[in-house]
């Protein structure tokens, strides 16, 4: 009786210290109660260090999240306007961590059961909405964290999304606009006038059949007779030169005295003369006939080549006219298009500063082409997971202990009083 007594008092007698006093506080412990079980002072100062961690940690990152979000400039410089009220926003969100981790470890309870998986089963199922709460709270937690560990590699990964947004924008208003269209058409155009040029510098069908047919025929023709007229012409040349080298074929001219003054072709050589050269002028005449239907041939090609000429130049003209009109409605496209797309690029570059929004679809971009960055923000997610859920995980795995009982009583005997006063009140 004495020993148990000594005990008493032994445990009365002790107190916590300040820093244990403070840490159960975190723990949401009874302070009357842990008073009574000394075993339990370490376990319940360690859950409330882990809570009060936490909370500074939570403090830590929600005051950088807001600074991000608050700040002008970029994250190396530092704005003085955005501290306070980031520091504010820090501390409250902190306190907020805090009370929802002391609220959850102070309403978990330990079970008695026979039966150790009954135990275990209750007490997993009381604990997991806390787990779940946990769970999300750490990713709340680590996020900012991630952004200031990955900060460089986030400015790079934003200046990339920004690149790749003006890209979509120039894209997307050439598209509105039709900008690529009436490219393709002035291409298709310039593709069209390179064919007619061509086309222009070559002869039509009906020309080359002129010269493949006609004329080569006509050509031909003019061949033959020149080659059948040409020897007989010049048969009859050699016998108009025999003629008047025969000296038989010229008569005396006499003067007034009788006298021999000169020579003049007989009739009958004179007319024999007339007569060859009746016969060249004949075959001449046959070979100037076939001339002038090669002449003829040869005008019918210069006109048919002129008039198609005419024609694909005419064609070229409009498809040039055709051209600088496209041309022009294709400036006024691009023009609009390119206003639209600088203003849509404002907005990118304010869109796509180093905020806070910015940096978490950037950790996204980041993590998800990344396996090394997914790994690593798992891990640091998974650091904080751990801390976040430390304290529930502490009371899941110690055994029921002298605090528990106590309090169970306490909660006991309260709730007995608080039926019997109910009782003696309806009666």
């Amino acid at each position: 009786m004495k020993e148990s007594e000594g005990k008493a008092k032994s445990n009365e007698d002790r107190e916590l210290s300040r820093i244990q006093h403070f840490l159960c506080i975190c723990a949401g412990v009874d302070k009357e109660v842990l008073k009574q079980c000394p075993t339990e002072w370490n376990k319940y100062t360690g859950i409330g260090a882990t809570i009060l961690f936490t909370g500074i940690l939570a403090s830590l990152s929600g005051g950088f999240a807001l600074y991000t979000v608050f700040r002008n400039g970029e994250l190396t410089n530092t704005d003085v306007s955005a501290l306070f009220p980031a520091f504010m926003f820090g501390v409250l969100w902190g306190l907020i961590i805090f009370n929802l981790d002391r609220f959850i470890v102070s309403t978990f309870r330990k079970y008695e059961s026979d039966t150790w998986w009954i135990k275990t089963g209750k007490e997993l199922l009381q604990a997991s909405p806390r787990i779940i709460l946990a769970i999300i709270i750490a990713i709340v937690i680590s996020k900012p964290i991630e952004i200031k560990i990955f900060e460089s590699r986030l400015a790079e990964q934003i200046k990339k999304n920004e690149i790749s947004s003006k890209k979509n924008n120039s894209s997307e208003f050439d598209n509105i606009y039709g900008v690529s269209d009436k490219e393709g058409r002035i291409s298709n155009i310039d593709t069209t006038i390179t064919k007619l040029q061509t086309e222009l510098n070559s002869d039509p069908q009906n020309v080359k059949d002129l010269i493949n047919n006609n004329l080569a025929q006509a050509n031909s023709t003019l061949t033959r007779i020149r080659n059948t007229n040409n020897p007989k012409i010049d048969i009859h040349r050699r016998n108009i030169s025999s003629i008047k080298n025969n000296q038989n074929n010229y008569r005396p001219v006499l003067d007034e005295f009788g006298k021999e003054v000169d020579k003049k072709l007989t009739k009958e050589a004179n007319d024999r003369i007339r007569d060859e050269n009746i016969a060249i002028a004949t075959l001449n005449r046959e070979i100037n006939i076939q001339v002038g239907v090669v002449n003829g041939i040869n005008n019918q090609i210069v006109e048919a080549r002129k008039k198609y000429r005419e024609q694909k130049q005419q064609e070229i003209d409009n498809k040039k006219t055709e051209k600088t009109d496209e041309e022009t409605r294709l400036k006024e496209s691009r023009t609009k298009a390119d206003e639209e797309t600088r203003t849509a690029n404002v907005t990118s570059e304010r869109a796509f500063t180093n905020n806070f929004i910015t940096q978490i679809e950037a950790l996204g971009d980041l993590t998800g082409n990344d396996k090394t960055m997914w790994w690593t923000s798992f891990m640091i997610t998974l650091l904080f997971l751990t801390i976040e859920i430390a304290p529930i995980l502490t009371k899941l795995i110690t055994k029921r202990g002298p605090y528990d009982e106590i309090l169970d009583r306490v909660e006991y005997e309260t709730m007995v009083e608080q039926k019997r006063n109910n009782l003696t009140k309806k009666l």
